[in-house]
């Protein structure tokens, strides 16, 4: 091994016990303090756990017409009525108070109401797909809380071989320089190692970019600010799915979708709606219990009787009574009421839910169709994505070697710069293939349970076991050592 490649090490060495200094205060969090966080804090999932609630009342409300409807109410009122009659030969002046209460009673109960009974069953349906939709919202919420994480953890790694690159070239520019000084090579490789110096410089400004990015990612999900997380072991494993036959994953697709369930249940719910308006024309029969209470209290006062003019003595009869009055009733009916016709609205409605139906089946179709796709790419991509982790890792075996056998051959003059400065280049290239080898694989073999309905915490937690605190990701990896 070369003086350059010892050299290269110590910078990886040097790197990596400057950030376990600066971040040994801090407690890195996980995948899965993440993943709590977002799920108290995360707007998209609060939001679609209102929807849920919301859409859930749909049976209680659809039900209700076919229960009994109990109705009360109650009046009070205080009147005053006055009379004044003033003729020739008769005087009346009379005054009744009265207060008056009414209480009343309405039960009613449909006994035969159709549409009703169907828009009953749509509302089963619609209150089902809104549970299932939810669901499919909290496996949404794990797949973007672990996208998050690990493209933080992807643009870290890619950032830290970014500035190890521009390091170690960094290093083969002064060596080629010290060369050129004494005459062992030409001014040419200098041009040739500052030109992969400068697009190194860059490569390495943009990787940091990339890596502040992602953690504003991860905030957005949670309203917080992440400055450690941990890393993912070296010995994470990149296990084929199982059962590793496709069309065993196609099978757990189409019965545990919950996308396809939610197309389901709102065919279901188009159907029911149809038949609702279907049956509109038909009578409908009502049960209905009624009593009343009334209560009169007052009193009347007043004066009449004969007055000729000209006597002193007249009939004048002065009179005072009170009033009690109480009355009761009570009626028992059958109400039926039938559309004769209605300007054309029963019809047109009719029509207009039988396309809703049909769309509802067609979307059904198609999501069943899209489904059963998913399902055999993304078990073709997890296969894949497994078998690239364990090529990655050969790869950069390889690199290696061919570097030190390059840099070995520049020693003795029979390699240039040029040859150097590219299996420096591929070596790096094959550590990010190899990075982002392992962090595809953990989102597609996600993203295939969630097809197959099999997503759920619990693979949050086992993934988070292959996280490793020690192995700190942070902002620091973006500063350069001075």
């Amino acid at each position: 091994m070369n003086a350059f490649t010892n050299l290269l090490r110590q910078n990886f060495a040097s790197t990596y016990l400057l950030t376990l200094f600066f971040s040994s205060a801090c407690v890195s969090e996980n995948l899965q303090d993440i993943y709590e966080i977002a799920v108290a804090q995360d707007p998209v999932i609060a939001a679609a756990r209102a929807t849920y609630r919301a859409n859930a009342e749909t049976r209680t409300q659809s039900k209700a017409a076919l229960l009994p409807s109990l109705s009360a109410t109650g009046s009070y009122s205080d009147s005053t009525y006055k009379v004044s009659d003033l003729q020739s030969f008769f005087v009346q002046d009379n005054r009744t108070e009265t207060d008056l209460k009414r209480y009343s009673l309405s039960l009613s109960q449909s006994l035969f109401d159709l549409p009703a009974w169907f828009r009953f069953q749509q509302g089963k349906d619609l209150s089902n797909s809104a549970k299932a939709q939810f669901a499919a919202d909290q496996q949404d919420l794990i797949i973007r809380v672990s996208e998050a994480y690990f493209n933080v953890l992807r643009a870290f790694d890619n950032h830290i071989t970014r500035q190890a690159e521009e390091r170690a070239i960094k290093i083969q520019l002064d060596q080629t320089r010290e060369r050129y000084q004494v005459g062992l090579v030409p001014i040419t490789e200098v041009h040739e190692a500052r030109a992969a110096f400068d697009e190194a410089t860059v490569d390495a400004l943009e990787s940091q970019g990339s890596l502040r990015i992602s953690f504003e990612d991860l905030k957005v999900l949670t309203g917080d600010d992440h400055g450690v997380l941990a890393g993912l072991d070296e010995n994470f494993s990149a296990d084929l799915p199982v059962p590793s036959n496709s069309d065993a994953w196609v099978d757990l697709s189409l019965e545990n979708n919950y996308q396809l369930k939610v197309a389901a249940l709102a065919k279901k719910a188009a159907a029911n709606n149809a038949r609702a308006d279907k049956y509109k024309h038909l009578p409908r029969v009502n049960l209905v219990l009624a009593y009343d209470k009334d209560e009169s209290n007052g009193t009347q006062t007043g004066v009449s009787g004969v007055k000729i003019p000209g006597f002193t003595d007249n009939t004048l009869d002065a009179t005072s009574r009170s009033i009690d009055r109480e009355t009761d009733s009570s009626a028992i009916q059958i109400n039926v009421s039938m559309p004769i016709y209605s300007g054309g609205l029963i019809h047109s409605q009719r029509r207009q839910s039988a396309f809703q139906s049909t769309s509802a089946d067609q979307n059904y179709i198609s999501v069943k169709r899209n489904t059963v796709q998913s399902a055999r790419s993304l078990h073709h991509q997890v296969t894949t994505n497994s078998a690239r982790v364990h090529a990655r890792s050969q790869s950069i075996v390889s690199a290696a070697s061919a570097l030190e056998a390059t840099e070995a051959g520049y020693e003795v003059g029979t390699r240039n710069i040029v040859d150097v400065l590219l299996a420096q280049r591929t070596l790096f290239r094959a550590k990010r293939n190899y990075s982002n080898a392992r962090y595809d694989f953990i989102i597609s073999m996600m993203q295939l349970k969630r097809v197959a309905g099999q997503l759920s915490p619990n693979d949050i937690y086992q993934l988070n076991a292959w996280l490793k605190p020690e192995i700190i990701v942070n902002l620091l990896g973006a500063s350069k050592p001075s």
